[in-house]
C-alpha cells in the first residue's frame, strides 16, 4: 500500500527541523566548551552533551534518509521539506527549542544563564525525541520499525 503523502512530508519536515536545531546545539555546546578549563567538572558535562546531540543528530539522519527512500519510491507528489507543514504535535515544542537557541545565540558562554539554557536546550531536545518517536510509531509504513534509532521505515 501506498504511504501517505503527508505523513511522508510531515516526519521529513520533522527530522529536517530537528537536524537544523542540533547542529546549531553541537556548535553553540562546542563553543560554551572552549571556554571551560579541561580540569573542571563542566568540562566533562559539556563534553557529554556534545555526544548526546551528536548522536541526536546521527539517529535523525537515519530517520530522514529513511523516509527519503520512501518519499522518492515512485513518487512525485510531494511538497519540498521547506513547503511541508510541521506536525501539530511537534511544533509548540519545536517553538519552544527555537527561543532558546536564539537566547543562546546572545549569551557569553559559561555564564550561569548559558548553563542553565544549555540544560533547557537538553531538556526541550529529549521532550521532541520523545515527541517525535510518538507521531512515527503511529504512522509508520507498512512492516516498518519506525523511529529515530537508525531503523529504517521501509
Amino acid at each position: 500500500m501506498r504511504q501517505d503523502g503527508g505523513d511522508i512530508e510531515e516526519h521529513l519536515r520533522a527530522a529536517s527541523d530537528a537536524i537544523l536545531l542540533l547542529l546549531t546545539e553541537i556548535g553553540q555546546l562546542e563553543q560554551h566548551k572552549r571556554h571551560i578549563p579541561p580540569g573542571e567538572d563542566r568540562f566533562d558535562e559539556v563534553a557529554r552533551s556534545v555526544r548526546a546531540a551528536a548522536q541526536s543528530l546521527a539517529e535523525f539522519t537515519k530517520y530522514q534518509e529513511a523516509w527519503a527512500g520512501v518519499a522518492t519510491a515512485d513518487r512525485d507528489d510531494l511538497a519540498t521539506i521547506e513547503h511541508s507543514a510541521n506536525a501539530q504535535s511537534l511544533a509548540a515544542i519545536l517553538e519552544r527549542w527555537r527561543a532558546v537557541e536564539r537566547q543562546l545565540d546572545s549569551l557569553q558562554p559559561g555564564t550561569p544563564e548559558a548553563i542553565r539554557l544549555f540544560a533547557e536546550f537538553e531538556r526541550i531536545r529529549a521532550e521532541y525525541m520523545a515527541a517525535f518517536r510518538t507521531m512515527s510509531e503511529a504512522s509508520a509504513p507498512a512492516g516498518a520499525e519506525s523511529d529515530p534509532q537508525g531503523r529504517d521505515p521501509r
